[in-house]
């Protein structure tokens, strides 16, 4: 399987994703070398299959999330180097968003991030976006 591509988002010193308390799940098929960092092993709530978290500190934030960002940048794992708010936001509806903070699976400043970078997104990029929008969403 091929490894998705790193995403080019402007982050400016934005760290929300790494402080916001969500599950990082480590991906071993796609290259992540799970013992190269520190994890927490759990099962899956819908297989039972073992996955690996990248540990995170009490509150929350991720472990290599340093005071100046992150301390794993060159060897960070597959969700890191793919993840891109603009998209995240884009992509859920408000109503799904709203959810998903309400449960502790995402963080509304990490929503606020992606809706404040979301211009710097290409009209092809947002189009895609609003794509996979309509496909996951369809009635």
């Amino acid at each position: 399987m091929p490894t998705p591509s790193q995403t080019e988002v402007p982050c400016n010193t934005c760290i929300e994703c790494c402080r916001s308390k969500q599950a990082l799940l480590l991906h071993p098929d796609q290259g992540d070398d799970v013992s190269s960092y520190q994890v927490t092993a759990a099962a899956h709530p819908d297989t039972g299959a073992l996955v690996y978290l990248l540990a995170t500190k009490e509150n929350g934030e991720c472990i290599y999330l340093g005071p100046s960002g992150c301390t794993i940048y060159l060897r960070r794992p597959l969700l890191c180097r793919t993840f891109d708010c603009r998209k995240h936001y884009l992509i859920l509806p408000r109503q799904d968003r709203d959810n998903l903070v309400r449960l502790g699976l995402s963080s509304r400043a990490v929503f606020n991030a992606g809706r404040a970078r979301q211009k710097s997104l290409s009209p092809e990029e947002r189009q895609e976006c609003l794509e996979k929008r309509e496909e996951f969403f369809a009635d």
